[in-house]
């Protein structure tokens, strides 16, 4: 390996937040309740989403859109850097729609991709399958998801660094994210990285706990520790997430091409403030099972605590989603601290087949004993019986699986209808002065990936065709690319990687 750097200001908030995201530092939003515009039936509904590292947004939206929109088109220009976060986007949007897997189980590996760092080795293979259909879509556009991205906005040079993404996906292209992410973990702690317990506690208690006490300190310390957000059940997460490596610019230190620039094949995403914010820190209460997640035992004394925790919440949000897309009907636990309660009758969610086809043995038979061959014919009669019911019973419950499949495979494509995604290349400096754009589009979301949750921006509509307003004076103006790209200096990491050349 050769040896690289950065070329950044060290000790900056850029080494613990990092370089590019890859999620959010605030709630998954609704934006047609968010936004003022009133929707018109059959009028295209066009909102532009500027470095909101993920598709949560998109999520809840299009979950969601069958409140407040439903039946205006509905289109998405997102606007995101690298290539390695758009292309995060085809995958998390594929995972969703992924109708194959059942609801609960869908939310847990949308959560594993999204949020950890290491994943299960089936989940690697998930991806890197699910990266090879992808590949089509981006190339060919011979997919299911094919009517739903819109890729006329993408440079060419952008679709293949886009399909380059997808194929180091593959589970034998090495990458040491174990290795990366503690080079950066030392490089921000430090002279402190011996006392590394004590400052992230410190961190927790001075900032997270006061804004978001639903992250549990040992959640938020096993991410720091090991980048693993998101755990469930004893599943072993020992392959790395390739999803999260990404390139940036660097200057070679070694070696024959000492100080020339190359791009660095590293691990550059957060490491301080958690993906738990994404999903995690709220969810609409629908009825006082959903308030009680944030119930806190012993609230006012030195002792309180939740009852509930991020993860929990998170899965409970992701699978609220899925199953409004799903059903058309809002998601609603049925049972005290059982997030899982809503999914009730449905048939997808655990299908049992009776695969035990033993019998016990038969000692006594009309208070008599009975005989070898007697005993052997009294099982077999038993066993053909359960057989015949167990086989009644999967043959109901396949025909329910089935008749639900059908009704949510109908709100599925009524959800995707006339819901368009549309990536667009470069920033947003680059759409100042396009009509196509300026005029076009009612509103924008701009949340600065390294930027605090407080600058999130909802723009009222523009003024006449003028621009992209400005909340702020009340006016329609157009922001410079100065201003647009103010305060992205990068910081000082050294770091072991692949040069991009």
């Amino acid at each position: 390996m050769s040896q690289f750097s950065t070329t950044h200001q060290p000790n900056s908030s850029h080494a613990s937040i990092g370089l590019q995201g890859m999620w959010g530092f605030s709630p998954a939003a609704n934006l047609l309740a968010e936004a003022e515009h009133q929707a018109v039936d059959g009028e295209p509904i066009e909102i532009l989403i500027v470095n909101s590292c993920d598709i949560r947004h998109v999520f809840k939206t299009a979950a969601q859109r069958r409140r407040s929109a439903p039946n205006s088109p509905l289109h998405f220009y997102l606007i995101d850097t690298p290539t390695e976060v758009v292309a995060r986007h085809f995958l998390l949007l594929q995972v969703l729609t992924d109708w194959e897997i059942p609801i609960r189980q869908r939310a847990i590996l949308f959560l594993e991709i999204f949020g950890n760092t290491m994943v299960q080795d089936r989940t690697a293979r998930y991806i890197e399958e699910t990266a090879r259909g992808l590949i089509e879509l981006i190339t060919d556009g011979d997919h299911p998801l094919s009517d739903v991205f819109d890729l006329s906005n993408l440079k060419f040079r952008d679709r293949d660094l886009i399909e380059n993404s997808f194929k180091s996906w593959y589970t034998d292209v090495p990458f040491d994210m174990q290795g990366l992410r503690d080079q950066r973990l030392r490089h921000y702690y430090g002279d402190r990285y011996d006392v590394k317990k004590n400052v992230l506690d410190w961190d927790y208690q001075t900032r997270i706990k006061e804004v978001a006490s639903i992250i549990h300190i040992k959640q938020y310390r096993e991410w720091r520790n090991s980048g693993v957000a998101f755990e469930f059940g004893d599943a072993t997460y020992n392959s790395p997430n390739r999803t999260m490596a990404s390139y940036t610019a660097g200057m070679m230190k070694a070696g024959k091409d000492k100080g020339m620039k190359k791009e660095i094949r590293g691990f550059w995403l957060d490491i301080v403030c958690s993906p738990y914010a994404a999903f995690g820190v709220s969810c609409e209460k629908v009825n006082k099972f959903a308030e009680d997640l944030f119930f806190i035992l012993n609230e006012g004394t030195g002792t309180a605590q939740h009852r509930h925790h991020t993860v929990e919440v998170a899965t409970y949000n992701v699978m609220s989603y899925l199953w409004e897309i799903e059903t058309g009907e809002t998601y609603t636990m049925r049972k005290k601290n059982d997030i899982f309660s809503g999914l009730g009758e449905d048939a997808s969610d655990v299908v049992i087949y009776n695969t035990d086809d033993g019998a016990k043995p038969i000692e006594e038979a009309d208070g008599e004993e009975l005989g070898e061959e007697a005993k052997a014919k009294a099982a077999e009669e038993k066993r053909k019986k359960e057989l015949e019911a167990s086989a009644a019973k999967q043959e109901r419950l396949e025909k329910k699986r089935l008749r639900q499949a059908a009704s949510r495979a109908r709100n599925i494509v009524s959800t995707l209808d006339n819901l368009l995604i549309i990536p667009v290349s470069g920033g947003i400096e680059g759409l100042y002065g396009k009509p196509k754009f300026t005029k076009k589009i009612r509103h924008l979301l701009r949340q600065p990936t390294r930027m605090p949750p407080r600058r999130r921006r909802l723009l009222p509509p523009p003024d006449k065709g003028r621009g992209i307003g400005n909340p702020r004076d009340g006016k329609a103006r157009l922001r410079s690319p100065e201003q647009t790209v103010r305060g992205t200096q990068q910081e000082n990491i050294r770091t072991h990687g692949e040069a991009r050349v």
